[in-house]
């Protein structure tokens, strides 16, 4: 591969690593078994088996498997999977997620009716952003986005019309959510909006942050001031791994704060198949759970016809996931264990990341949770420059030139949003450890060559 000029005619790069095996490399994305984590084994055997019952007399599928199958297949219309079976979207499955939040919250009671099964969170988020949204006003609905952060918040409040209103987190606090910041960003948003929601992320995504209880305290009082609907996407709760820092829920801090915020706060909150411990992206379901919110609003989310339903095969993958534990249950046994090499991958992912990096001059927060990091940049005043006149972002210019020299795509940190005058990459903590190495040699060895370059 020929060597990059990137900064004035003439001015060569110094020698880069050779390019990393399969260029490109998408180095950012948090799709699980995309990134070649395995799939739970007897989940597919169990979805497998319910699709194909001829498979519930094979002994090629274990006995446990076959018996949670026939178990789930007696719930089914006549059945069959091929059934729409509305009872089992509307009873059966949400009374089972409702009891899997009381024991996840330590006993905090959640009412089935408050479940809505969802085709994913970013299929529900427009319609659910939608609902808050007054057309006859002449003065668009705002909802405060945090930076770095999911891009599909903000994109849901445009298709619902409203507008999204950025906030940065702390990065020099650990990610965390800075009140006094979102105060600031809120009075400026008046004069162009009527903020009603803000969303937050725990675990965070990008950052991989997971909010301190007391943060979360702050949160709910500052929600309460200021009369906001708080939009709270837990999705990557099963990828907390930082004993020192677990995850929280929401609906459980606000119910321990008592009178009168646990019974007037409103917190819509989110949880995705596709980041829980199975990873299973391609089945598209998830649910929310709607706290202290009236039955006039929670009743459209059961009867509106243009939201996406999750198949039935989905369905039966998040039942099992919600399932209460049975001792000695060799599915339970399966998810658990599941549950402790991701934990340990993602720590382990975590500290090789920041012994990589430590090797040159790029730097990153400590995550506790999530499945990608964020390190900050450092770019020369020239490198800047140069981006300005390309009409690019300074990090977009810079993953173009990194993906150019070693075939390593990442995302750059302007895609998540970042705060004015700040720079960063997004890594995937996912892929297996010796691929992680490669890219962030790959990374840190191009960054101190480029910096050289523009210097």
């Amino acid at each position: 591969m020929a060597e990059r000029t990137p900064g004035t005619p003439g001015t060569p790069l110094p020698p880069v690593p050779p390019p990393v095996p399969d260029a490109p490399l998408d180095g950012s994305s948090d799709d699980a078994h995309a990134m070649g984590l395995a799939p739970v084994t007897v989940l597919r055997q169990i979805a497998a088996a319910c699709t194909y019952p001829e498979l519930l007399e094979d002994p090629a599928v274990p006995e446990g498997a076959r018996c949670r199958a026939r178990r789930i297949l007696q719930e089914m219309e006549a059945g069959n999977i091929g059934s729409y079976n509305h009872e089992h979207r509307a009873l059966g499955v949400p009374r089972r997620v409702a009891q899997f939040l009381q024991r996840r919250d330590a006993g905090v009671p959640s009412d089935p009716h408050s479940i809505v099964l969802t085709n994913g969170t970013s299929s529900i988020l427009p319609f659910v952003m939608s609902l808050l949204v007054d057309v006859t006003s002449a003065c668009p609905t705002g909802v405060l986005v945090p930076v770095p952060g999911p891009p599909v918040h903000a994109r849901a409040a445009g298709l619902a019309g409203a507008v999204a209103v950025p906030y940065p987190l702390a990065e020099e606090q650990g990610w965390a959510v800075d009140v006094g910041t979102v105060r600031q960003e809120l009075r400026r948003a008046r004069a162009r909006c009527h903020p009603k929601v803000l969303c937050v992320v725990n675990p965070g995504d990008p950052t991989g942050h997971v909010l301190s209880q007391q943060n979360m305290v702050d949160i709910i009082q500052l929600v309460a001031e200021e009369n906001l609907l708080l939009l709270a996407d837990e999705g990557q709760q099963d990828r907390a791994f930082d004993p020192d820092q677990p995850f929280v829920s929401f609906r459980r801090v606000l119910w321990e704060m008592g009178a009168p915020f646990s019974s007037t706060i409103q917190i819509i909150s989110f949880y995705s198949l596709s980041k829980s411990i199975a990873g299973e992206s391609g089945f598209r379901v998830g649910f929310l759970e709607l706290v202290n919110v009236e039955q006039a609003v929670v009743r459209p989310f059961h009867l509106a016809q243009s939201i996406p339903r999750p198949c039935v095969l989905g369905r039966i993958l998040l039942d099992i996931l919600m399932g209460p534990p049975d001792k000695g249950d060799p599915i339970q046994q399966a998810l658990e264990e599941q549950q402790q090499r991701l934990c340990h991958h993602l720590a382990q992912q975590w500290q090789l990341l920041q012994e990589v990096l430590a090797q040159g001059s790029l730097r990153c927060q400590p995550g506790q949770g999530g499945a990608r990091a964020c390190p900050r940049l450092q770019l020369p005043p020239r490198a800047l420059r140069q981006a300005q006149e390309l009409g690019l972002e300074p990090d977009v210019f810079f993953c173009q030139q990194l993906l150019e020299a070693t075939g390593v795509l990442l995302a750059p940190g302007s895609e998540f949003g970042q705060a004015e005058g700040t720079q960063h990459v997004v890594v995937s903590l996912l892929p297996p450890a010796a691929t992680l190495k490669s890219v962030l040699l790959a990374l840190t060895h191009f960054h101190t060559t480029f910096i050289q370059a523009f210097s």
